[in-house]
């Protein structure tokens, strides 16, 4: 069930069950996919106030941050253009005119109120460095900037958006190499907690890599918010950073892209429709971490 219709539908049911934040998760989906979805938005307000201020919310970070881009002199990089905007901050293209070189440059909000936050993203992107996730180069948490490896292709929302859904497909390609990051940072004790498709980029088709670490916490911390549309039902119930979340995001991740593959017709996109409902339903049903993932994906 996950045309708009069946999500509103699903979410209905799930409200008239009591089970508020497997509701706000369907309903938040519904949001994602169309913000003007008749009665959406007033359910979302409605059943969000219902589970009260002491539930973890999801922070908006996608359009609605409004960011003040550092001067030449305050950087050792030349901005070129804006190419993301978060609810944190956003991300430039750049040039490293000593090396020569592109980069992302991602730029923080608050520059020194936000230096905890980005000193924290940037130690555990390096410590968890390697197949699957973006390389940090420099970062100066005084001025609130992160140089990252610039990747030409975008993201997976970037493909979608720009209409060129066909080439996520096979999904197999990008999507087994995406749970086994996942498997990897699950297996240090950590939970990336915002798994998206503006958060898995293509350094080529074959080669995702996740990026923004900014909500990540060990396993079992408490939860720090995280995207609409992208947060499990049970971390919205409260409960404490988990893989499960994770695994969630990644069939969030598969959905919307089978939203576009789908009615391009094309072969094998039942099994991945089926894992994505694996992942999106209920949680004793999940695969329990990325290494489950894995074997579920092959």
């Amino acid at each position: 069930m996950s045309s708009t219709e069946g999500l509103v539908l699903a979410a209905d049911l799930y409200a008239s069950l009591g089970q508020l934040p497997r509701a706000v998760g369907a309903i938040e989906r519904v949001l994602v996919r169309e913000i003007g979805a008749p009665g959406a938005r007033e359910r979302h307000q409605r059943w969000r106030a219902a589970l009260g201020a002491d539930r973890p919310a999801a922070v908006a970070r996608l359009d609605d941050a409004t960011v003040v881009a550092p001067s030449a002199g305050k950087s050792p990089f030349r901005l070129l253009r804006e190419v993301a905007r978060g609810g944190a901050g956003a991300v430039y293209e750049a040039e490293d005119e000593v090396l020569g070189r592109r980069i992302g440059f991602k730029v923080y909000h608050g520059r020194g109120g936000d230096r905890a936050h980005l000193t924290r993203e940037v130690r555990l992107a390096a410590a968890l460095g390697g197949p699957g996730v973006v390389r940090v180069f420099d970062a100066d948490p005084e001025e609130g900037w992160i140089a990252l490896e610039w990747i030409a292709r975008g993201s997976v929302r970037d493909v979608l958006r720009a209409g060129d859904a066909a080439a996520l497909a096979p999904i197999a390609r990008w999507a087994r190499p995406l749970a086994r990051a996942l498997a990897r940072i699950h297996e240090r004790g950590y939970v990336h907690a915002d798994v998206k498709p503006a958060n898995v980029l293509l350094r080529n088709l074959g080669e995702p890599v996740l990026t923004d670490f900014g909500l990540a916490r060990p396993r079992g911390a408490p939860s720090a918010g995280g995207s609409p549309g992208y947060v499990s039902p049970e971390r919205l119930a409260g409960r404490a950073s988990d893989p499960r979340d994770d695994i969630y995001g990644f069939g969030r991740v598969l959905e919307d892209v089978l939203v576009y593959l789908e009615p391009l017709g094309g072969e094998g996109l039942a099994p991945w429709k089926e894992l994505s409902l694996l992942c999106l339903g209920p949680d004793e049903d999940r695969p329990p971490d990325g290494a489950a993932l894995v074997r579920a994906a092959r």
